[in-house]
């Protein structure tokens, strides 16, 4: 009785056979490869034709063309807008840096500043933020500066007189009785009980 081939040599044969005829194929096509783009070439609008996509692609051809010209006149302008929106904005920024120079209360890191790929900007609310902080600060400087605002300016002088003798090296009963005497100069009603002096180290 005969044996039949193993599992093994069957899976083997298998694909020897399949690659000699896979480059036997092969062989033959590359003869013939010329002649076969040439009939591909010429039978490709009947086939497109025959399967009814010719006019759909035509259509797509189309629309695909109007869609890639609008986004590159797009994009370009997009960037011309872009570059339009950095010069502008430049050259408010430096102004601003060259006032932040003469003025004190000026932090030039706190001016805004671009970022360009942004896709959107809110520069002009920065801006315009920025400017109006700095604006408040000068006018209320310069109205402590003012006869009407001299009365605030002696009274953050004196808190800032009374706050720092909270911190010296005085006697207890001394300081609260400076602080006493800073707060009858300002008007500001301020009672120190006498058993809270007693308690207080006098020497």
């Amino acid at each position: 009785m005969s044996k039949q081939i193993s599992k093994d040599n069957r899976e083997y044969w298998q694909r020897k056979l399949s690659n000699k005829f896979s480059d036997k194929k092969s062989a033959i096509q590359s003869l013939h490869q010329v002649e076969i783009n040439e009939k591909t070439q010429k039978n490709f609008p009947i086939f497109k034709k025959r399967l009814g996509l010719e006019k759909d692609i035509v259509n797509y051809i189309k629309v695909e063309k109007d869609f890639n010209d609008y986004s590159k006149n797009y994009m370009k302008r997009l960037e011309e807008k872009r570059e339009m929106v950095r010069k502008h904005f430049n050259k408010v920024r430096e102004k601003i840096v060259n006032w932040s120079e003469t003025r004190k209360s000026w932090d030039k890191y706190d001016i805004p500043s671009l970022e360009m790929d942004n896709k959107l900007y809110g520069l002009a609310d920065s801006i315009e933020k920025y400017l109006k902080n700095q604006c408040k600060e000068e006018t209320k400087n310069a109205f402590y500066n003012s006869k009407k605002g001299q009365e605030l300016k002696t009274l953050d002088e004196l808190e800032e007189e009374a706050t720092d003798l909270l911190h010296s090296d005085m006697i207890g009963s001394e300081v609260l009785n400076q602080i006493f005497l800073i707060a009858k100069k300002t008007n500001i009603h301020m009672t120190i009980p006498q058993n809270t002096l007693k308690e207080l180290p006098n020497k």
